[in-house]
């Protein structure tokens, strides 16, 4: 049984764009901390997330560890402030 989550998945929910978040290190083992978002139209609808992380090298440091994540941010609606209250 295979349970990888795929591109169909993501773009069922959605998601039109990645989060590539770099979990490389740099020089004294200080993480690299590099991000980047990927466009889901450039994949197949049967790729698997994991297939692409293991796919992506980071620009800034060169190494191949990719936490990859679907972006919601566009899902999320704008916080409207509350005005202050006081309470007697």
């Amino acid at each position: 049984m295979n349970d990888a989550v795929t591109i169909a998945s993501v773009r069922a929910h959605g998601v039109r764009r990645l989060l590539i978040y770099c979990r490389g290190k740099r020089q004294a083992d200080w993480p690299c901390h590099h991000e980047a978002t990927l466009p889901v139209d450039r994949f197949a609808d049967d790729e698997a997330l994991a297939d692409i992380e293991r796919r992506c090298r980071c620009t800034a440091c060169g190494w191949r560890r990719a936490d990859l994540r679907p972006d919601y941010s566009v899902h999320q609606t704008a916080r409207k402030s509350v005005p202050y209250i006081t309470l007697t």
